[in-house]
């Protein structure tokens, strides 16, 4: 019971980790174009952008790996969340600067998405839910 729960709150933390990287992404030139008001330059540094994209990388290693080994084995979750920082990491060393915060915000977005993806199928496990069950249902 307890790695379940474990399982289920790493991936609401990788959720908030990569919804709050997608946000920074995303508000990032506009405060940008404020930050010699506020002091917010710290927020465009190297050492920002990478502590929030190995944070999040740490978090979504920790939830969605042991989900998918101990629960659920359907990597759809870990495809997800693998294209999301491959296209976090295009825009961060392969575009230009212009197309960046919109590639990062995309891909942090899609990362959260995998572990909303990750925490469905954790839940379905956890309550018994047989997978003919678990989709659409199909008129015959």
């Amino acid at each position: 019971m307890k790695h379940q729960l474990a399982g289920l709150h790493a991936d609401s933390v990788g959720f908030s980790a990569s919804l709050l990287c997608a946000l920074h992404c995303a508000a990032l030139p506009f405060l940008l174009s404020l930050a010699p008001l506020a002091g917010l330059q710290w927020l465009k540094t190297p050492k920002v952008e990478y502590t929030f994209l190995l944070t999040s990388l740490g978090i979504a290693c920790y939830a969605l790996v042991p989900g998918y080994r101990r629960y659920h084995q359907k990597p759809l979750a870990l495809i997800i969340a693998t294209a999301g920082f491959l296209l976090i990491g295009t825009a961060h060393f392969f575009l230009l600067e212009a197309y960046e915060a919109v590639f990062t915000a995309g891909g942090a977005t899609i990362v959260a998405l995998g572990h909303l993806v990750n925490r469905k199928h954790i839940v379905r496990v956890r309550r018994g839910i047989p997978d003919c069950l678990a989709g659409p249902k199909v008129l015959e």
